[in-house]
């Protein structure tokens, strides 16, 4: 399945898209903000960072059976800096435990798939795609 999002701004992209991904196991207009999950990632350049970022949330989903509503990022980091420093992001998931009996769940997300990941400068703001495997 693929997966894209349209943002103003990177942080808003990335965080589009992992809505994206939780929309696609979990009705997110029956997920209320009751709780709080950290993820971090980091990679050396912004598609990997994008993979990598979309890999924590669905370890948060499938691990912790986590449902997301909305996304803060505290750090986004997304200009190269020298020495090879990765790219890294830092955000919060605000959401609830998957409950069968109050949530629809359409499906499961398996993996993130390695190709078809982009992300590109479009129409004044940022595109990202990714693939994910169900």
């Amino acid at each position: 399945m693929e997966l894209w999002a349209e943002g103003d701004t990177l942080p808003d992209a990335f965080g589009r898209i992992a809505l994206a991904l939780f929309a696609a196991v979990v009705d997110p207009a029956s997920v209320e903000e009751r709780e709080v999950r950290e993820v971090r990632a980091h990679g050396p350049g912004l598609p990997l960072l994008l993979r990598r970022w979309l890999e924590e949330c669905l370890y948060v989903h499938e691990v912790e059976g986590f449902g997301c509503r909305s996304i803060e990022f505290a750090v986004f980091d997304g200009a190269p800096r020298g020495g090879g420093e990765p790219l890294r992001l830092h955000a919060f998931l605000r959401g609830e435990p998957i409950d069968p009996a109050r949530h629809h769940v359409k499906g499961a997300v398996r993996a993130i798939g390695s190709g078809g990941l982009a992300v590109e400068a479009h129409g004044g703001g940022f595109r990202v795609r990714a693939t994910a495997d169900l």
